[in-house]
């Protein structure tokens, strides 16, 4: 095995030794044969660089191949040594020194090893007698704190050790033992030392300092202790990696992939160790092999906790535009320790020879870095151009090189904590520093244009020229020129040097403003470093830029470049003139008053130009915006405005103050849709806003509709309104229903009331209304359009959705209130919302009503609030007295879930909003509603509400037989009690008689009505309301025209429409035939009229059984009619006589008619017999009631008596009597 070891590295240095020379050689050919040639061959260099990498990769296998093969060889020669020593005599520790000071002083030095020390260490371990102090060695060697640099020499030192004393390895295997003792059930709290003390123990292991059996034993159980507590957060990996790289050659035959890789490219052989057998090695290796597979899955999970963490950390800043310090130290935090175990997770799968799995491609968590700024600059911004165009970008960053015309210029030491911008943009450090600002007063600047006058008498009394007078002209070489002469005046007149500089620098001041293009100003700025760089007169510079006039809002950007330029030489110029727009700003702020606007339009205005220079911080810059957003009025708004005019799309399009920006923009525009402005106002929010964020283009083809369904929508979605309902009632009427296109389209656009704004959901229900009487079909489709829409959003449980279902609701309402839908389809609507799909039992989660989900009770209550006021009959107010009490229940059930009553984190608790609606709602209804103060009233209040009904609805629908039931009177109660039609009614009964017993709260009007009367009193009746004028005119109008109608029709004469004619008793008397009196005793008695004998009466059972005996048992039983004739010409009427067969339509019709009315008979006779048990009940209702609500009960089913008149003692009144 050596042997070729010692052959290959040989072989492969040469090959990499001659592979150099060869490509040299090629190399020269090449420039021999192309001198001429300028341009190198592509594949010639492409040769070049695979061969310069071939070359790379042999020398890397080479070097780690002997290195390898030097650590095999140095170990096998030290188990060598340490296996064929032999032990010293007693003469040999005769001789050395015992001394009990010295032998302790060396095992104090040995706590403290160090590879330094090993020389020292060992000349002293030749000098002195340890035999006595072998277990205190033995303890300070595995007890002490060594690093990795140390282990070798510790080898070392062990093996000199093990080579002189008989009882080293036995002693030195206990206190190992002792110091590597790992509980499964105890985590580590420090592994460096674990780390190091493992690979010591292996070293000393294959070294043969300690014996193989035994120490192999105490590593595997070790190893194992480390994998078995290591099952969740991997907190030992560090320790097994470092095994693995620096003992996992020789114990589980580990060796990196791309070593691997490349000896069998180059057909190298590895060497090996011979210290463990093949199969032992297999076991370790299947081992780390599956503590491998564990930790991948750590690995995906920890990616999958970051991506959570940055998706939220993403949607804060997408929001707020800002986000914590804590949540940023966090997620850098676990950011950084991603990082790290994805690293050691790489460097075990190289060294395992396992791949590590796909990680997630969204997520930054394989990039190096925090994942803050990963986000940010990876965020979906785009290529963020603050500029826009070519030119922009030059007038604001290109500025001039100051060291061409300053020949001893030299940079200035500027303050790093005044220019740097602060670590976060955040809205939080903005407010701390408007809060700190604002409280302190400084007075406007005596140099703004609020204080003019006192300006200008403080003035120089230089004559200078005017600024209207001097005209703009190049300044380049004319400064340059004068800048030459003062110098030249300076030298040679120093006493006159001080006045001319002053005029001169005044007439530059007013030249100054005359500079309103690039190369002027620029011209102007170099002059003014040539000659004025004074402090003085750059005081009296920034002052002068300070003060300009408020109405030269054009030349503000190139006396900003002005600025810029200086600063690169002085910094004094820009900090100053910033400390003064920043304090007249705040001056402009506190004053709050509307004047000046000028001025605050030309400071913020200064202010956005300077921003863009780099001149005035972003951080002080969006404070100052911030400031205008806290009162957004008046002229505050215009500064606001002017300020994103100027500096908006530059701090938009910068990436450290993007989001915040995008904040404050949704925030002006949201205070402009929720505060009442002017319409200027609002048009120059709305500019600038889209200036900075126009919209998106997106090609979206329009659609195309009829010219009719346009008129529709522009009817309905556009002109509808409350002072128009009655023009597009007249306007809908004169489209073609009959069109079955339009009459769909029409239908749609009036079921979709979620398109219109929320106060026309009323004119639309209004429009449906006028509707109702032309086209009753097309308002019945769009009534049940609304049904199903809000069915499908019970069914469908989607935030999305929930205006819609707002909506909707109200539209219902609206419909009810305009008499379009009954209240027992709103009955059932609000039964519908709080009970379809609803859990009632906690552990069952609901997909349509989960339980951290409070749409519904809002939907409810826009319900109630919407037509729960116009349920104003007594019968529609009992019912809904019942749902309130299952609302009641459905309220407190959502209340205390889990969910909301979570007492450590106040966030879990009920939306006060909701709660808010739900008792507003209630107190709109029924104002004197005592509310339930828990979830066990309301259920106690259900429990009786069923006990108090439903046994007495069984008893009295038993104890009755079903022939002996009273007759409702239906048309009574519709017309006193209820608003339901007679259709609703029927079904309502047919549904009865299928069996459906109905409960109470979703009974009809008339069913509860009289169930009431037989179950339980009836509620007092709500106070009459108040009868305005209008109202009693018409009742005195409606009274009147009802008394006409009677009085005319009592004038009318009254015809009896016969339906049963007697046989006259002439037609009885006729002479009877031979057959006739010999056929049957009983005919003549039969040859009645109808209205005599029934069909089922026993003088027609007699008829019949003769007729059949007559008949001979023939087929059928013979009906005798008598038949009345109209005589000629006015004579007398005839009769004749004729039978009909009993299976003939007339026979069969005048069996039915002739059963019903006597069915009816019967009803009426049973009901006139149980009409005291009907009078009984009512009495003892009417006794329940109290005394003062007596007079104003009355029931259904009487009609009000007038006061019968009482005659007067003495004379009558005739008046009175008569009128």
């Amino acid at each position: 095995m050596l042997a070729s070891d010692s052959v290959s590295p040989a072989a492969l240095e040469a090959e990499v030794a001659t592979q150099p020379e060869s490509g040299k050689d090629q190399a020269d050919d090449v420039d021999d044969n192309d001198d001429t040639d300028a341009d190198a061959d592509p594949d010639a260099d492409a040769e070049a660089e695979a061969t310069a990498l071939e070359a790379e990769e042999r020398e890397e296998l080479q070097q780690f191949i002997n290195e390898l093969s030097e650590k095999i060889e140095a170990k096998r020669q030290l188990r060598l040594q340490n296996s064929t020593f032999e032990l010293p005599g007693e003469e040999y520790f005769a001789r050395l020194d015992s001394n009990l000071k010295k032998n302790t002083a060396f095992v104090k030095k040995l706590k403290l090893f160090t590879a330094t020390q090993l020389e020292g260490l060992l000349r002293e371990l030749s000098a002195l007698n340890l035999s006595k102090y072998i277990s205190e060695i033995c303890a300070a060697l595995a007890e002490a704190k060594l690093k990795m640099t140390d282990v070798p020499a510790v080898v070392t030192l062990a093996s000199r050790l093990h080579c002189t004393y008989a009882d080293f390895d036995v002693q030195f295997l206990e206190a190992w033992q002792k110091a590597l003792n790992i509980k499964a059930s105890e985590k580590i709290a420090n592994p460096s030392k674990p780390r190091v003390d493992l690979r010591l123990f292996a070293e000393l292991v294959s070294s043969g300092v300690i014996q193989m059996k035994p120490g192999l034993a105490q590593l595997g159980v070790v190893l194992v202790h480390l994998i078995a507590q290591d099952k969740d957060d991997h907190s030992n990996f560090s320790i097994i990696l470092s095994f693995c790289r620096h003992c996992g050659e020789e114990y589980a035959g580990l060796v990196p992939q791309k070593m691997q890789q490349l000896a069998a490219k180059y057909g190298v052989e590895v060497p090996k160790s011979e210290f463990l057998g093949a199969d032992k090695q297999l076991n370790l290796r299947t081992m780390l092999k599956g503590y491998f597979k564990a930790l991948c899955k750590h690995v995906l999970a920890e990616q999958a906790e970051l991506m959570n963490m940055t998706k939220n950390i993403r949607r804060t800043m997408e929001c707020k535009g800002e986000i914590s310090t804590e949540k940023r130290e966090k997620c850098e935090l676990m950011q950084a320790g991603f990082d790290k175990l994805l690293a050691s997770a790489q460097s075990l799968s190289e060294l395992l020879g396992e791949p590590l799995p796909e990680l997630a491609k969204e997520s930054e968590c394989c990039n190096p870095g925090t994942v803050i700024d990963n986000m940010l600059d990876s965020a979906a911004f785009g290529l963020l151009d603050p500029w826009g165009d070519e030119e922009t970008r030059s007038f604001y960053t290109d500025l001039p090189d100051l060291r061409q015309f300053l020949p001893n210029f030299s940079a200035p030491k500027v303050d790093l904590e005044t220019l740097e911008e602060p670590s976060e943009l955040t809205e939080e450090a903005i407010e701390a520093n408007l809060d700190a600002e604002m409280d302190l007063d400084d007075p406007p600047s005596t140099n703004s244009d609020t204080a003019l006058e006192n300006a200008s008498e403080e003035q120089p009394t230089t004559p200078v020229v005017p600024a209207e007078d001097v005209k703009p002209q190049k300044m380049g070489s004319a400064l340059m020129e004068l800048g030459r002469q003062q110098s030249q005046t300076l030298a040679q007149n120093p006493s006159q040097t001080q006045t001319q500089m002053r005029q001169q620098f005044d007439g530059f001041l007013v030249n100054l403003f005359n500079c309103v293009n690039k190369e002027l100003i620029d011209s102007a700025a170099i002059e003014f470093l040539l000659n004025f760089n004074t402090k003085h007169q750059r005081k009296k510079l920034t002052r002068t830029i300070f003060s300009v006039q408020r109405t030269r809002l054009d030349i503000l950007p190139y006396l900003s470049r002005f600025v810029a330029i200086v600063h690169l030489c002085n910094t004094d110029v820009a900090t100053d003139l910033a400390e003064l727009l920043r304090k007249e700003f705040k001056w402009h702020i506190r004053k709050k008053n509307q004047l000046n606007i000028e001025s605050k339009l030309k400071i913020v205005r200064f202010i956005g130009e300077l921003v863009k220079f780099g001149l005035f911080k972003k951080f002080d810059a969006l404070g100052c915006l911030k400031m205008l957003l806290r009162d957004f009025q008046h002229h505050q708004i215009e500064m606001a405005c002017a300020f994103v005019e100027v500096s908006g799309v530059y701090l938009y399009n910068c990436r450290d103050a993007r989001l915040l920006m995008n904040v404050f923009l949704d925030q002006m525009l949201r205070l402009k849709t929720a505060t009442a402005m002017d319409s200027r106002h609002s048009a120059q929010i709305e500019s600038v806003y889209y200036l900075v964020k126009p919209p998106e283009s997106s090609k979206r083809e329009p659609t195309v509709r009829p010219p009719m369904h346009e008129y529709i929508r522009h009817l309905i979605f556009e002109e509808l309104c409350k002072q128009n309902v009655e023009r597009c009632i007249k306007m809908l009427r004169r489209i073609d229903w009959l069109d079955p296109e339009t009459n769909c389209y029409a239908i749609k656009c009036l079921s979709k009331a979620y398109l219109l704004r929320f106060p026309l959901v009323r004119c639309l229900a209004d429009l449906v209304s006028g509707l109702s009487s032309y086209q009753p079909r097309a308002v019945t489709i769009v009534i049940d359009n609304v049904f199903e829409d809000i069915r499908a959003g019970l069914e469908i449980h989607s935030p999305r959705m929930a205006q819609r279902r707002i909506a909707m609701a109200k539209y219902l309402g609206e419909m009810y209130n305009y008499k379009l839908v009954e209240s027992t389809h709103i009955l059932n609507t609000l039964y519908s919302i709080i009970s379809l799909g609803v859990s009632l039992d906690q552990s069952v989660v609901s997909p349509l009503d989960p339980p951290d989900s409070l749409f519904r009770l809002k939907l409810a209550c826009m319900l109630l609030d919407t037509c729960g006021p116009y349920f104003t009959s007594q019968a529609t107010r009992k019912k809904l007295d019942y749902f309130l009490v299952f609302f009641q229940h459905y309220y407190w059930f959502k209340k205390s879930h889990p969910v909301f009553s979570k007492s450590e984190n106040s966030a879990d608790l009920f939306p006060i909003l909701v709660d808010h609606t739900y008792r507003d709602c209630l107190a709109g209804v029924r104002p004197k509603l005592k509310l339930y103060k828990s979830l066990e009233q309301a259920k106690a209040a259900i429990d009786q509400l069923q006990e108090k009904l439903y046994p007495q609805l069984r008893a009295s629908s038993s104890a009755q037989d079903p022939s002996l039931a009273t007759i409702s009177e239906i048309s009574e109660l519709d017309e006193g009690a209820t608003d339901e039609d007679s259709g609703s009614s029927n079904d309502q009964r047919e549904r009865q008689v299928a069996g459906q017993e109905p409960e109470p709260e979703q009974s009809n009007d008339w069913t509860e009505n009289e169930n009431d009367n037989e179950a339980e009193p009836p509620l007092p009746p709500p106070p009459p309301p108040e009868k305005s004028k209008e109202d009693l005119e018409f009742e005195h109008l409606y009274d009147k025209m009802t008394t006409d109608s009677y009085q005319e029709r009592l004038k009318e004469p009254i015809k009896a429409t016969a339906k049963d004619i007697p046989v006259p008793m002439m037609a009885r008397l006729q002479k009877k035939s031979y057959e006739q009196i010999t056929g049957s005793g009983s005919v003549n008695a039969s040859q009645i009229s109808k209205a005599d004998v029934a069909p089922g009466s026993p003088g027609a059972e007699m008829s019949e059984g003769n007729g059949k005996s007559a008949g001979g048992g023939g087929a059928g039983v013979a009906v005798p009619f008598v038949l009345m004739v109209r005589g000629n010409k006015g004579g007398k009427q005839q009769f004749k006589s004729f039978v009909a067969p009993s299976d003939s339509h007339l026979a069969i019709n005048l069996k039915l008619q002739e059963q019903k009315i006597r069915e009816e008979k019967e009803k009426v006779k049973r009901l006139t017999l149980n009409i005291t048990e009907r009078i009984e009940e009512e009495d003892y209702q009417e006794s329940l009631l109290p005394p003062q609500q007596r007079n104003f009960t009355q029931s259904y089913y009487q009609k009000p008596s007038k006061h019968k008149f009482k005659h007067q003692k003495g004379a009558p009144d005739a008046d009175l009597i008569f009128h």
